[in-house]
C-alpha cells in the first residue's frame, strides 16, 4: 500500500526539482512545473491503487511518457528533458516494491538522455552555460532519484517489519484468547464430573452406586490436578523460575514406570505396546528424574490418546554418544495414530498452541504439554522434534544429556536395616481418634428430592464425553425424562431429521468431533420440517464466556447452561420449555 509519507516526500522532491530548473528561467515556468509534478504524481498514485495497476503497466506508462517528452524536449531544445526525467523517475519510485524494475528504468532512461545530450548537443541551461554544467545538472537529477529510491526502499523494509511485528502480536493475542477459552473448557469438564458425581453419590441409596460415583470423582480430580500442574509449570517456565534438580536415578526403571502409567489406557484400547532399551545405556545416571518422567509420560499419553483402538505404541531409548561420562540419550515414542499435518507441526511446541484448535477438537487438552516438554528438554541440554504424516502415525523424539553415575544401585531391601529402630503400635478406634484435629461430623440433611416429573417427554442429548452423558442421565433419572444420546453433532442432526416428532427438546454441547454444536444447530434449523424451527435447543457446555453465549444465540439456540451443571438451573430450563 502506498504510504502518505512517501507521497509527501515525492511532492517535495518534484517541487525542489521544478524550483531548481526554474531559477534559470521565468517564475511562471516554476509554477507550471510544480503543478505538473504534483498532478502527475497524484495521478500515478490513483492509478497504482486501482484495479488496472500491474507491474508491467506501472513500468511502461512512465517509460513511454519519458520517451515522448524527451523527443519533445529535443525538438523544442528546452530543459523539459531533465524535468521529464525527474518527474517520471519519481513516479517509478512509487513502485519501490519492484526494485529491479526501477533499476532498469534508471539505467535505460539515463543512457537515453546521455546519448541525447551528446548526439543533439542540447544545452539545457541556456547559452550562458557550458555542457559541463549540463552534465552536472543531469548527474544531480540522477542522484536525487537514487536517494528517493533508497528512502522508499528503507521505508518499505521498516513498514514491512512493523507490519510483521503487529501481525505477530495479533496472532499471539488471538492464540492466548483461544487458549483461555480452551482452558476454561478443560477445567470445567472435570469439574462438571466432580460436582455431578458428588450430587449423584450423595443421593445414592446403593453402596455400589456411591462407589462408582467416588471412582469417577477420583479420575476427574486427577485429571484436574494434571491441568493445574501444567498451568503452574508453564507459569514457572515463562517467569524463568523452573530449575533442573540433579540426582542419581535408575534410567531403566524410569522407562518401565512411565510405561506402567499408560498401561491401563493401552489395555483399555486393546493397543500393542513395545519397549526397546539400548543395552549400551547406563543403568544409573545423574539428572532430573521427575522432569524426565514428566516429558516421557506426556508424550506416551498423547501417543495412546491419538492412536485408535487396536493400534500400536512403542517406546525406544538409545545411547547416541558419550564423552567424559556425559551421555547423549535419545527417546523415541512412535504410534500408529491419526498423524499430524505439516501445518499443524509448525505450531506444536509453541506456548498456548494446539495442533487442533477448531471448536470441534476431538481430543481436548490444554495445549501446554508439548510446550512444557520442549522447555524441559532444552533445559536438559537436548532438543525435541516430530516426524509425522497425516493419517500415518507420528514419532516424537527428543535428546537429553545425563552424566553416568558411579554409585551403586540401591534396592529398597538393602535399606531395610534402617527400619530396625522403628516401632509399631496398635491403636483402638478411640485412641486413634484421640491421637489425630478427628471427630464425627454431624449428619448432613439428605438432598431434597426432585418433584418434577416429565414422564412421556423425550429430549435429545448431544454430548461426546461419556461421563457427561452419565451425569445428565443420572441427575435427571428421578424426573422419568427419557434421554436419547448422540455422541456428536452429525449424529444429533441425523437422529432429529429421521424422527423430529419424537423429541421435545435438545441439549447441545459445543465442542464435539465431526460436527460441533453450532453447525449442528444451524443444520437442524435449516431443515424443511416444522419442528426444526420450533424445538427448543439449549447449549449445555463448558464454554461460558459472554462471546460463547452470544454465538449460541446467533446459531439459533434458545438458551445456555454452563458446566459444571447446576441441577437447579437444569430443572428451571426443563420447566421453561417442557
Amino acid at each position: 500500500m502506498f504510504a502518505p509519507q512517501i507521497f509527501l516526500i515525492l511532492c517535495v522532491y518534484g517541487v525542489l526539482v521544478s524550483t531548481y530548473t526554474g531559477l534559470f528561467f521565468d517564475a511562471h515556468i516554476t509554477v507550471v512545473r510544480i503543478i505538473i509534478s504534483v498532478a502527475v504524481v497524484v495521478a500515478y498514485v490513483v492509478f497504482e491503487r486501482s484495479r488496472l495497476s500491474s507491474g508491467l503497466v506501472a513500468f511502461l506508462i512512465p517509460t513511454v511518457m519519458a520517451a515522448l517528452l524527451t523527443f519533445g524536449a529535443i525538438y523544442f531544445r528546452g530543459d523539459f528533458l531533465l524535468f521529464t526525467y525527474s518527474v517520471c523517475t519519481a513516479m517509478i519510485s512509487l513502485t519501490y516494491m519492484r526494485p529491479k524494475g526501477l533499476v532498469a528504468y534508471i539505467v535505460v532512461v539515463s543512457l537515453a538522455q546521455a546519448v541525447a545530450l551528446v548526439a543533439f548537443n542540447i544545452n539545457l541551461l541556456g547559452p550562458a552555460f557550458t555542457m559541463v554544467y549540463n552534465y552536472l545538472y543531469f548527474m544531480v537529477s540522477v542522484a536525487l532519484n537514487i536517494l528517493v529510491y533508497i528512502f522508499c526502499k528503507s521505508y518499505s523494509e521498516t513498514l514491512a517489519a512493523l507490519t510483521e511485528a503487529r501481525n505477530e502480536a495479533q496472532m499471539a493475542s488471538q492464540a492466548k484468547g483461544t487458549f483461555l477459552s480452551n482452558m476454561s473448557h478443560e477445567i470445567r469438564t472435570p469439574m462438571n464430573a466432580i460436582l455431578g458425581m458428588t450430587a449423584i453419590g450423595k443421593s445414592a441409596t446403593e453402596i455400589e452406586k456411591t462407589h462408582y460415583a467416588l471412582s469417577k470423582i477420583e479420575d476427574a480430580s486427577a485429571h484436574l490436578l494434571g491441568i493445574i500442574n501444567d498451568v503452574l509449570d508453564m507459569s514457572k517456565i515463562e517467569s524463568g523460575k523452573i530449575e533442573i534438580a540433579y540426582s542419581d536415578f535408575d534410567l531403566v526403571n524410569l522407562l518401565r514406570n512411565a510405561m506402567n502409567v499408560v498401561s491401563f489406557r493401552v489395555d483399555e484400547k486393546e493397543q500393542s505396546f513395545t519397549l526397546h532399551i539400548d543395552d549400551k545405556l547406563p543403568s544409573v545416571v545423574i539428572g532430573d528424574e521427575q522432569r524426565l518422567t514428566q516429558v516421557i509420560t506426556n508424550l506416551l499419553g498423547n501417543a495412546v490418546k491419538f492412536t485408535p483402538n487396536g493400534g500400536s505404541v512403542s517406546l525406544k531409548a538409545l545411547l547416541l554418544a558419550e564423552e567424559n561420562n556425559v551421555c547423549t540419550i535419545q527417546i523415541e515414542i512412535t504410534d500408529s495414530g491419526i498423524g499430524i499435518s505439516k501445518e499443524q507441526q509448525a505450531r506444536l511446541f509453541q506456548s498456548f498452541q494446539q495442533a487442533e484448535t477448531s471448536i470441534a477438537r476431538r481430543f481436548g487438552g490444554t495445549g501446554l504439554g508439548l510446550a512444557i516438554s520442549r522447555n524441559l528438554v532444552e533445559m536438559m541440554g537436548g532438543s525435541i522434534w516430530i516426524q509425522s504424516e497425516l493419517g500415518k502415525g507420528a514419532t516424537f523424539a527428543f535428546t537429553f544429556k545425563a552424566k553416568r553415575s558411579n554409585s551403586m544401585e540401591q534396592d529398597f531391601i538393602e535399606n531395610e536395616g534402617k527400619w530396625s529402630s522403628a516401632s509399631i503400635h496398635a491403636l483402638d478406634e478411640d485412641q486413634f481418634a484421640a491421637l489425630f484435629d478427628f471427630h464425627e461430623e454431624e449428619p448432613q440433611p439428605a438432598p431434597a428430592k426432585i418433584s418434577d416429573n416429565y414422564k412421556g417427554k423425550r429430549i435429545l442429548l448431544a454430548e461426546d464425553v461419556d461421563i457427561n452423558r452419565e451425569i445428565v442421565i443420572m441427575l435427571l433419572e428421578p424426573t422419568e425424562l427419557e434421554i436419547v444420546c448422540a455422541e456428536n453433532g452429525a449424529t444429533a442432526v441425523k437422529l432429529f431429521s429421521e424422527a423430529p416428532e419424537k423429541y421435545d427438546m435438545i441439549f447441545m454441547d459445543l465442542q464435539m468431533p465431526e460436527m460441533d454444536g453450532f453447525e449442528a444447530t444451524r443444520r437442524i434449523r435449516g431443515l424443511e420440517l416444522p419442528q426444526a424451527k420450533t424445538i427448543p435447543i439449549v447449549a449445555m457446555t463448558a464454554n461460558v464466556f459472554s462471546d460463547d453465549i452470544e454465538h449460541c444465540l446467533e446459531a439459533g439456540m434458545n438458551g445456555h447452561i454452563g458446566k459444571p451443571l447446576d441441577l437447579t438451573v437444569v430443572l428451571d430450563v426443563l420447566r421453561k420449555y417442557l
